[in-house]
């Protein structure tokens, strides 16, 4: 299924954008910009079913409770591609990767992804392991 741009509309001197995934209205900050941007990329330029797709969840790592950005299922409804989008002045160092890491402590995804719109780091985690990939999975990959 093809989106079409985002929808933004305008209230109260703040811009909102429609999440296709989440079925409503959001505060366009400017990391949910890049989360959107990601989000059309994977269902229209990648063929990401939307059903697959998990957008703004929270999850408990070591007892402390955090939100992951985007998280693709597969077929078998497993945990497979791992998304941390930041605001696109923020760089993707060190502590990003951590940050995303530490989310995969309880997700075990073998794919991951760093972006800030500008840039993008996709991983593949193997035997403890992480290789860098040009570009993220296919769908039928995961």
């Amino acid at each position: 299924m093809r989106i079409t741009t985002p929808n933004i509309r305008i209230a109260g001197n703040q811009k909102y954008v429609f999440c296709v995934i989440r079925k409503k209205w959001i505060l366009l900050t400017p990391e949910e910009k890049v989360r959107q941007f990601i989000l059309h990329q994977l269902i229209n330029d990648h063929q990401y079913p939307l059903k697959y797709i998990s957008v703004e969840k929270t999850i408990t790592v070591n007892e402390l409770s955090k939100r992951y950005d985007i998280v693709i299922y597969n077929l078998h409804l497993q945990p497979r591609l791992l998304i941390e989008c930041k605001a696109e002045y923020i760089e993707l160092k060190e502590k990003v990767l951590q940050q995303i890491a530490t989310y995969n402590i309880r997700l075990q995804v073998p794919f991951l992804m760093v972006t800030n719109g500008k840039q993008r780091f996709c991983f593949e985690i193997k035997n403890e392991a992480s290789t860098q990939l040009e570009n993220i999975p296919l769908f039928e990959q995961l």
